[in-house]
């Protein structure tokens, strides 16, 4: 699937777009990806660990993990609940206790076919039991029937978009989440157990936990740590790269088996001279994604120079230069 068009490269080159396995053609293996690494440490790991993916924004973290989601031995060993914050909850505004409900909202949303009943049940009477403590009393009973499934869209939706009702509900829920975690870790035994789920184990992954504040992050990773690994299955947090060179990387590290850094593309050398191997791989993302006629090469060169390395640059570049083309030609 290539861009054979100007008109067609704007949309193919959305520096936005995540790639997925609708767009596999696209990707480009990356010379120092930790991909396989990851992928090794985790089938092979007999422990829930628990690792940290960090990378410059823009530089592929979400397409590297959705590839790694995606791989048949991956799919294998694991049952795979991918998703990402920014979908769930306010990343501008977020604390270890939305997280866990996320998490606990993810699970039960990609595992209940392989619940049972009692559990199930359990989580219902809960959720009832959770609102009458957390919702106002005349609002209460209108909520308090509708199930798990039902109050974690609530929950999650208040944390998303709430103000004033979002730090009423955190005060009261706080002292619930140790059962809320409990349940968490029923829901994971319970799908680990199931044999329709071919006896794999849950991996967590957990997306754009880059984008909050860096003193947000700061807080859930280091104060709350220790909270935020009790959800027994593995799980990858993707994480601000400022996090692991900050003061408090000491402590950060005390609670999550190891990290992951994914690099920009190595376009330059120190030297000053072209780094030919990232340099042919930046090329080769323009050239997987439009036919070379549509462009030159030393325009691509310069590009790919003009990028740093950095993926999403290269393809805001080439879309940004796509419509001034179509521009001068109107």
């Amino acid at each position: 699937m290539k861009a054979s068009y100007l008109k067609q490269v704007i949309g193919y080159f959305d520096p936005m777009q995540s790639l997925d396995e609708k767009h596999k053609d696209w990707y480009v293996e990356r010379p120092d990806s930790p991909e396989e690494e990851i992928k090794i440490y985790l089938i092979n790991n007999s422990t829930d660990t628990k690792i940290l993916f960090s990378g410059h924004r823009g530089s592929g973290k979400t397409s590297t993990l959705s590839k790694l989601a995606c791989d048949a031995e991956m799919q294998k060993t694991f049952f795979v609940v991918k998703f990402s914050i920014k979908d769930e909850l306010n990343v501008a505004d977020l604390m270890y206790t939305d997280l866990l409900l996320a998490i606990g909202h993810r699970l039960y949303e990609e595992g209940k076919e392989l619940l049972d009943s009692g559990l199930k049940d359990d989580l219902d009477k809960w959720a009832a039991e959770v609102t009458r403590v957390t919702t106002k009393t005349d609002q209460a009973e209108a909520h308090v029937e509708a199930g798990i499934s039902a109050w974690f869209f609530k929950a999650t939706g208040l944390l998303k978009t709430g103000f004033e009702d979002k730090r009423e509900f955190r005060q009261k829920f706080e002292p619930r989440v140790p059962q809320l975690i409990d349940y968490i870790n029923r829901i994971i035994r319970a799908i680990e157990t199931n044999s329709d789920a071919g006896e794999r184990q849950v991996l967590l992954i957990l997306e754009d936990l880059d984008k909050p504040p860096v003193d947000i992050a700061m807080d859930l990773f280091s104060t709350k740590g220790t909270v935020l690994i009790q959800p027994e299955c593995k799980i990858i947090f993707t994480v601000p790269t400022s996090l692991l060179y900050s003061g408090q990387y000491n402590v950060v590290k005390e609670n999550f088996s190891d990290q992951f850094p994914l690099p920009n593309f190595k376009i330059i050398e120190k030297s000053g001279e072209r780094n030919d191997r990232g340099w042919a791989r930046m090329r080769e993302i323009v050239e997987r994604r439009m036919e070379p006629q549509l462009i030159e090469s030393r325009a691509l060169d310069h590009a790919v120079g003009m990028s740093g390395g950095v993926v999403r640059e290269l393809i805001r570049i080439i879309q940004g230069s796509a419509s001034r083309a179509l521009g001068a030609k109107a």
